[in-house]
């Protein structure tokens, strides 16, 4: 199995020849169409390593930051910047940074700051964010990116709705040849006069848009070009938002603080067996402010990704209900409240109804003996102690039956015990594999102790 945060970041043979053709064929200027999954993150900043066009400004969802934060670690072995608030930091304070990262919200309010920089490189993830012409960040980027030489807009579905949501992008990125929003929205999206003025919400000559795309400025790949390249299993670590910090490290310190005074390794079971208590209450508070980024994260899936479903695994009962709340669209469930009976009618509608996308499940009522095949997404919302359970969970979608990759997403709180826990459950579950291929014993998997280590290392 791999881990794409974790692993050697090597590109695989499709990523190696997308980075040949945004340098060689577009000279750093393109628009990055990659279907989730596939690396775009990777990708676009091996261009601007390659490249060496410091400084770098990326310019992303405001849930995604610190998931950028950590690519540009592991990909570039390189330190950024994160921008936060409505407050510019002095030009002066930003110059030693080489890679600096933010959200398009507040981007107009950074923008005479990032201009004084005079970045070399901007990279524009989920760039429908820009896709309306008349809104503030959509003006803010074109600002951000005039007379900046490489700039790399990066989507999986570029195209939501209409061919002229695509324009700005492009304006931006091949204004010689897209210089004319109107002669595009004649052109390709079937313009029309109409009562209030020219109509441009249909499409027409899309396979001549699609050739001139992939002459102009674009890359694309889609998971079914390239699932030769692919491991069966992907595991990938997603890093979201907490909504109160300042709640959550209180909670920390007073923790930390107790386990100072009461060493779980010299207490008697009962000592233990208290500090599991406290440490479960610490990664539920952590899944309760990571909540919001949860679901944006789900409802984004959904929508970049039509045509797939995806498998949501959570540990408590408050998490499943407030997930099935909130999800964009309808979910079938189980948990242990779910008779026999019941499962299986909610499996079968998972499997059989292309209009059920969404199956949201306790990870060990639903996390064995089932097959859900018919998604190759699973996401999970929470951690359990046991390295195994994610594993059988996993393998509800990679069974016999399925085809092609699955990708397990893990959505974790950043920088919060959560986070620590997943770092303790990946080396696990890799030793699982060992014990059963011989070699290690059970004795390696003690989750707990190692997590507790983790844990006391924040105040170092």
């Amino acid at each position: 199995m791999t881990y794409l945060n974790e692993q050697e970041m090597k590109p695989f043979p499709f990523q190696e020849e997308c980075i040949t053709e945004l340098i060689d064929k577009f000279a750093g200027r393109g628009l990055l169409s990659a279907e989730m999954g596939l690396g775009k993150t990777l990708m676009s900043l091996s261009v601007a390593g390659r490249l060496e066009a410091w400084p770098v400004v990326v310019v992303c969802p405001a849930s995604l930051k610190w998931n950028w934060q950590q690519e540009v670690r592991k990909v570039l072995d390189m330190r950024s910047h994160i921008l936060e608030g409505r407050k510019p930091e002095p030009a002066a304070l930003l110059q030693r940074h080489k890679i600096l990262i933010l959200n398009y919200d507040i981007l107009a309010a950074w923008l005479p700051v990032l201009r004084e920089l005079k970045p070399r490189c901007v990279i524009l993830d989920e760039c429908q964010y820009i896709a309306n012409p008349s809104t503030k960040r959509t003006k803010a980027v074109k600002q951000l990116c005039r007379h900046v030489k490489h700039v790399m807009a990066l989507s999986g579905t570029p195209l939501i709705n209409r061919p002229i949501e695509l324009y700005p992008v492009l304006n931006l990125l091949a204004n010689k040849v897209f210089r004319s929003r109107f002669t595009y929205g004649k052109t390709f999206c079937n313009g029309r006069r109409s009562p209030w003025g020219w109509d441009f919400t249909g499409r027409s000559n899309t396979k001549e848009l699609n050739t001139l795309l992939l002459q102009t400025c674009m890359v694309r790949r889609r998971k079914a070009d390239v699932l030769h390249d692919l491991p069966p299993k992907i595991r990938q670590v997603h890093p979201l938002p907490m909504r109160d910090r300042e709640q959550y490290q209180k909670a920390v310190d007073d923790f930390i603080g107790w386990l100072e005074e009461n060493d779980p390794k010299k207490a008697t079971a009962a000592k233990k067996a208290e500090v599991l208590v406290q440490t479960g209450a610490l990664l539920r508070l952590a899944a309760k402010l990571k909540f919001r980024g949860v679901v944006d994260w789900i409802n984004q899936f959904l929508a970049d990704n039509p045509e797939e479903k995806i498998v949501v695994f959570a540990v408590h009962r408050k998490m499943i209900e407030a997930l099935l709340r909130r999800i964009s669209l309808p979910a079938v469930r189980i948990d242990g409240s779910v008779a026999g009976r019941d499962r299986q009618t909610a499996v079968q509608r998972f499997q059989g109804d292309k209009n059920c996308r969404v199956f949201v499940g306790n990870i060990q009522a639903a996390g064995v003996g089932l097959t859900l095949t018919a998604a190759s997404h699973v996401a999970f919302t929470e951690l359990s102690w046991r390295p195994g359970d994610h594993i059988q969970a996993e393998d509800r979608c990679h069974r016999i039956g399925a085809t092609g990759t699955v990708w397990a997403h893990y959505l974790v709180a950043y920088g919060s015990i959560e986070s620590r826990l997943c770092r303790v459950l990946q080396a696990k579950q890799g030793t699982i594999s060992a014990i059963l291929d011989g070699g290690r014993t059970e004795e390696d998997l003690d989750v707990f102790d190692q997590l507790l280590e983790e844990v006391k290392k924040v105040k170092k």
